[in-house]
């Protein structure tokens, strides 16, 4: 939601990154069920894993030398779609991949072009106003013609120049729209798009430079589908990071999936439009589904009264209410998201309310009203278990576990990586639907939410993310992990490799089938009926719920020069944050971490005067002064956060301070050059031109007196 991933995320990615080979995106490989689901395939999924697979999906050398985007990002089969790259090679190859499970190795090549013509495309368009980036002005590279033969799913255009081995991704989904297959699974485009920032501009202000908008931030309100992805596939808002797991198990348990994009959802609630959610018994949002449209909301809404069943394995959903418009200059239909996020800054929407869903303000309508829980938080840089207690274990979706051995009283960690990195929970609003079931509450800790979206309110503190369920009138199950990374607990993560955690497999194969659905190549899990028995927990793992916090003592702050060292000690063996704030009452910056346990911690922060490698803007420090708390988390999950304490930041180096002023004087003028470049190439040369004469006046006057002299 606020997204300072540049606070937190270079280190956690960079260790991660530090053992992970370009393989690493596919997890080992399971154990198969007996016999051979190939001979007799019960679906297409199952026939198409059948096929053999590999891992050259993965971008090799993203080196920024070749981009591209689709012409929209899902086709049916039999229909066409149009690469738009831009390269200075002369050629480019195209290899385009099928996601998938394939023996593990999550990817299949489908079909190779080679010797593409490649070509510098225009210079993408920006409406300086809004903050929009628009690379509409580009044509097609290559026109490709979908067989009817392929096979619903996500696809990846891997885009190569054969000169410097430079490569990258382009994104998009097959679907199918006559075959009603019993689960449909939503990519959530909405929310890629909205963290894309290709081109200088996201609806983000963290990754939108320093220019000013409409929204009085530099963050857009409006974004182009028509441009490139400027995310990796480490990126945390990426398809890869928690979509791509649940992909991968979904298909290695064979279940009758095919797949949309928010863009259809939002057409299937348009007025008139055929709902194609109500094809199918599943309805599935997973990862990061941030940015709805009303016509989704009114599209999924629809489905849940029809008695289709939604499973949210997401936090943060449909957070931001966004409208769609055409492309200014092509007139696409539903190709630019607008969200002015009025609550943030800025005026209100012209057009209709694009604020929080939750807004008073605004569109008034909280989303727990259809998912039963809310966004409340995050923490960009440490991640949670999901704790099931023994008062939980009673739920139906706990069978198969060995859950039922928790003894009265305790609690069990699970996959510690799970629970992040944002979280949502129930809320006493009014909205939550009747019946609706806690099935876990997972202590977290980060920056909180404190009222309808407003960043500048939030602030650190406890809380607890909810896993729920509850039965609508239509006997549609809805199901919320409140969680961004439940796919991580399915194997297989976009950034690290991973074995399943049992339980969590499990606990997803019977939320499914209390849904409906079965797998047909059912690995690692246990089907209802089947006489095989969960593995046994090790006791140790049960812990008493009266377990302890930690405590926190002795915090101290050296300020030595332009750096601080932190200090404190805990009474247990503890990992830790340092999270600052430049006003009191106010810390939201995870600005450090050390996550080896000890019961003494010290932490040195470097260049505290300068904004940038502080990580925050020069406008959030209006003072010296600095406030910060301290975190302490047991190997036992138990969480304390300090009293906050404040330290004085001497005055910054003069070089610093002069290039901080420099900035700071000429920023308004490079914003109006960027904005107004024509106009400022022609006061440029009007200057030049009167410099240049008045020039000349002056050495025409001093020859004129020398010759009089």
């Amino acid at each position: 939601m606020f997204k300072r991933r540049w606070l937190a995320y270079p280190l956690f990615i960079a260790v991660l990154l530090a053992f992970y080979p370009a393989a690493a995106l596919a997890a080992p490989d399971g154990a198969q069920p007996s016999g051979d689901p190939c001979a007799d395939p019960a679906n297409p999924v199952v026939a198409e894993n059948c096929q053999p697979g590999t891992n050259e999906w993965i971008t090799q050398n993203p080196i920024g030398d070749i981009w591209g985007y689709a012409s929209t990002d899902s086709v049916n089969v039999g229909g066409t779609i149009d690469f738009l790259v831009d390269t200075s090679s002369p050629t480019f190859n195209i290899k385009i991949y099928r996601n998938g499970y394939y023996g593990g190795l999550g990817g299949r090549l489908i079909q190779e072009i080679n010797d593409v013509p490649g070509k510098k495309q225009p210079n993408c368009q920006e409406d300086y106003a809004r903050g929009m980036v628009s690379c509409s002005t580009w044509s097609s590279s290559y026109t490709l013609t979908v067989p009817p033969e392929w096979v619903s799913g996500v696809y990846l255009a891997r885009i190569i120049r054969p000169d410097t081995g430079g490569d990258n991704y382009i994104l998009f989904v097959v679907r199918d729209d006559d075959r009603d297959s019993a689960l449909l699974y939503q990519q959530s485009v909405s929310t890629f798009h909205a963290y894309n920032n290709f081109g200088g501009k996201s609806t983000y202000t963290s990754s939108s430079g320093f220019c000013l908008t409409v929204s009085e931030a530099p963050r857009a309100v409006a974004v182009s589908y028509n441009r490139p992805y400027n995310q990796t596939m480490a990126d945390p808002n990426s398809y890869f990071r928690a979509e791509f797991p649940m992909v991968r198990w979904l298909e290695q348990q064979g279940y009758d999936v095919a797949y949309s994009t928010t863009s259809d959802t939002h057409r299937s609630g348009m007025d008139g439009a055929k709902n194609e959610l109500l094809d199918h018994q599943v309805f599935l949002s997973v990862g990061h589904d941030e940015y709805w449209t009303t016509e989704m909301r009114a599209a999924i809404t629809a489905a849940r009264d029809a008695g289709v069943h939604l499973g949210f394995f997401t936090a943060n959903t449909s957070y931001w209410r966004i409208r769609m418009e055409a492309d200014p200059q092509t007139g696409e239909p539903d190709s630019v998201m607008v969200t002015y996020k009025t609550i943030e800054s800025g005026p209100s929407d012209p057009d209709s309310p694009t604020s929080t869903w939750r807004d008073p303000a605004g569109p008034a309508a909280p989303e727990n009203e259809l998912l039963g829980t809310m966004y409340i938080g995050d923490n960009d840089s440490l991640f949670f278990p999901l704790r099931v207690t023994a008062a939980d274990v009673d739920d139906p979706i706990y069978r198969h576990t060995g859950l039922d051995a928790l003894p009265p009283g305790t609690y069990l960690n699970l996959d510690p990586f799970v629970v992040g990195w944002e979280w949502d929970a129930v809320v006493d609003n009014g909205l939550t639907p009747d019946g609706l079931t806690i099935l876990a509450q997972s202590p977290v800790f980060g920056l909180l939410l404190q009222d309808a979206g407003r960043f500048d309110n939030a602030n650190i503190g406890l809380a607890a993310a909810h896993t729920t369920r509850y039965t609508a009138p239509s006997g549609a199950i809805v199901f919320t992990s409140g969680t961004i990374q439940w796919s991580w607990g399915l194997g297989a993560y976009a950034v690290r490799p991973t074995q399943p955690d049992p339980i969590i497999t499990q606990m997803t194969y019977n939320l499914l089938a209390d849904m409906g659905v079965q797998p047909a190549t059912p690995s690692e899990i246990i089907v209802d009926g089947s006489n095989a028995e969960p593995a046994a927990i090790d006791p140790a793992r049960f812990l008493p719920l009266d377990t302890p916090a930690p405590v926190i003592s002795n915090v101290q702050a050296v300020v030595s020069g332009d750096r601080v060292t932190i200090s404190w000690q805990t009474d247990v063996e503890t990992v830790g944050q340092i999270w600052f704030g430049g006003q009191a009452g106010h810390i939201i910056f995870p600005t450090a971490q050390n996550l080896e346990y000890s019961t003494e911690h010290s932490i040195t922060i470097e260049d505290l005067t300068t904004p940038k490698n502080f990580k925050v803007g020069p406008s959030v420090f209006d003072t010296n002064r600095r406030y910060f708390k301290v975190t302490a988390t047991s190997r036992d999950w138990q969480t304390s956060i300090s009293d906050e304490a404040s330290f004085d930041v001497g005055s910054a180096p003069l070089s610093t301070q002069l290039r901080n002023t420099f900035n700071t004087l000429t920023q308004p003028a490079r914003c109006f050059v960027r904005a107004n470049l024509t106009l400022s190439i022609v006061i440029g040369v009007v200057v030049a031109v009167l410099v240049l004469v008045v020039a000349a006046l002056a050495v025409r006057a001093v020859v004129r007196r020398r010759r009089t002299a």
